[in-house]
């Protein structure tokens, strides 16, 4: 990602998601706008949180179960940004995916105390609230990234890590049943 912050201009525009191109066929754009961003402020902040996210909650899992977790979130985020939100064009980040990664995470983990995880899941479930609820202006991120902060992405995102542990829950249990 940072490599890719470093060549902004038309890697920039060849990998970010512009709702028109997709439609013209450029679905690739569904994946590849997580990892593009805006500046280096916005690449530094999501890369940190991926990092702290995935040592928090990822060590003792897969490689491929990580690896389909970051792809599901991701295509789950472009998915949402392209149907619901084209006013986002152009719209990069991994914001949305590391919210899938974190409620995902808490899921799933039993790293932590039971208490602890649901206080968090708690408090991420407050803050997709009041971040999506009418009149909230994301200005203290606003001023470190030259764009619209896209709190749906954020949500979308939480919804797809759901989406995952319910997913594999019920993979599990009908493995175990045959």
């Amino acid at each position: 990602m940072f490599t890719l912050t470093g060549f902004q201009g038309s890697i920039f525009d060849e990998l970010s998601l512009y709702p028109d191109k997709v439609s013209a066929g450029e679905a690739w754009r569904l994946l590849t706008a997580n990892l593009v961003h805006f500046g280096w402020a916005h690449s530094l902040m999501n890369v940190a949180a991926l990092v702290l996210c995935t040592l928090a909650f990822f060590t003792d899992v897969s490689l491929k179960k990580f690896s389909l977790l970051l792809l599901w979130c991701g295509a789950s985020v472009g998915v949402g940004i392209y149907f619901f939100n084209p006013e986002y064009s152009p719209y990069a980040g991994l914001s949305g995916t590391i919210h899938g990664l974190i409620v995902a995470g808490l899921l799933q983990t039993r790293a932590y105390p039971v208490w602890i995880r649901v206080v968090a899941l708690v408090l991420v479930t407050a803050k997709l609230v009041q971040e999506n609820s009418a009149g909230y202006e994301a200005t203290d991120l606003q001023q470190l990234i030259p764009a619209a902060v896209a709190v749906e992405s954020h949500l979308y995102g939480a919804i797809a890590g759901i989406v995952f542990v319910g997913g594999n829950w019920l993979i599990i249990r009908l493995k175990r049943k045959l």
